[in-house]
């Protein structure tokens, strides 16, 4: 029976790596976790205390909800109930602050932000990597220092800054909603318009997670094509004969190579990318929800939303490792 597993992994390797590496994921994520309480637990008070400064509430009452969400035990004892009941119960646990299961909190906020996020490197992609292959494959003096300048104000900006100035915006011409995910009526519209009513929504926090990483893009995308296209290799490539879309082929796959490496950064930042722009128009979802959690004290959503950005950084890595193989020939998965 072994030898039938060690021949089959040794046909499949690509699927033996990856299990070896979601194996050592799990130890990586509880040794996270296990900090999270002991940190958690160094800080002065928790969500409770604040409870104590009103004469109006009885301090058995304090007691005994703290005693029910165990922030009366050692972080230790925390720490293994947590894992208790997420492995036996399937439970992440209850939010103090909301009384609701975390879960029922995080869903919909989450699918809120990765929709945000997902459009804005979309359109970041879309548009930066054409103007970086065209400004270091034919550099234009005039046009690329009007882009240098742009792209350079836009860098230089900070995202709560622009996030800000689309609210003025909004404020002063109406054409953009002021906050939210949805219009008050959006229930009883048709679903063309219900559709209309989350793009409409969406467009601003768009357009201004799109324009804070636009400049950076186009500017570390450009510098790496421009070295890629002074490298020796494409000097041969050029000499056989070979035409301006082969010659981009060859820069563009080794020009990807910083890009996939990054791939773990890409990944968390669809959950934690948009956090100035959903405090700012008020968007419900996880960047927001989190930022408020933190200022609470509410350690298990606080926690939900830690291990979501480490899975989400694993992950990347993982998938940064595989495509890396695929683009790179030099590397080899084994």
């Amino acid at each position: 029976m072994s030898k039938r597993i060690f021949a089959f992994f040794s046909d499949h390797p690509l699927l033996a790596f990856i299990l070896r590496r979601v194996a050592a994921m799990i130890p990586i994520l509880l040794v996270t976790i296990f900090f999270f309480f002991f940190f958690m637990s160094l800080a002065p008070g928790d969500f409770f205390s604040a409870y104590y400064q009103n004469p109006e509430i009885d301090p058995k009452i304090i007691a005994h909800y703290r005693q029910e969400f165990g922030l009366d035990q050692p972080f230790y004892i925390q720490f293994l109930h947590w894992l208790k009941k997420v492995l036996i119960d399937h439970d992440l646990g209850m939010s103090f602050s909301y009384r609701q299961p975390i879960l029922d909190l995080i869903r919909p906020r989450m699918m809120n932000t990765i929709l945000l996020n997902s459009f804005s490197l979309l359109f970041t992609f879309v548009l930066a990597y054409p103007i970086s292959f065209y400004f270091a494959y034919r550099p234009q003096k005039g046009i690329e220092r009007a882009v240098n300048f742009v792209t350079l104000i836009l860098y230089s900006t900070p995202s709560f800054f622009l996030a800000l100035l689309g609210l003025i915006i909004a404020a002063a011409t109406g054409i953009f909603p002021l906050g939210g995910a949805t219009s008050v009526e959006h229930d009883t519209l048709p679903w063309i318009g219900k559709v209309w009513d989350r793009v409409h929504h969406l467009l601003l926090p768009v357009l201004i997670g799109f324009l804070g990483g636009l400049a950076g893009s186009i500017r570390s995308m450009k510098v790496l094509l421009q070295e890629e296209f002074r490298k020796p290799y494409i000097t041969a490539v050029r000499a056989r004969g070979i035409d301006d879309v082969g010659v981009i082929k060859h820069a563009f796959r080794n020009a990807l190579i910083p890009f996939i490496t990054g791939m773990s950064d890409i990944l968390a930042g669809l959950i934690s990318g948009s956090l100035f722009v959903e405090i700012i128009f008020g968007y419900p979802g996880i960047g927001k929800l989190m930022y408020e959690a933190t200022l609470r004290q509410d350690y298990y959503l606080v926690l939900t939303n830690m291990i979501l950005g480490d899975v989400l950084v694993l992950l990347g890595i993982l998938l940064s490792d595989i495509l890396l193989a695929a683009a790179d020939p030099r590397v080899r998965i084994k």
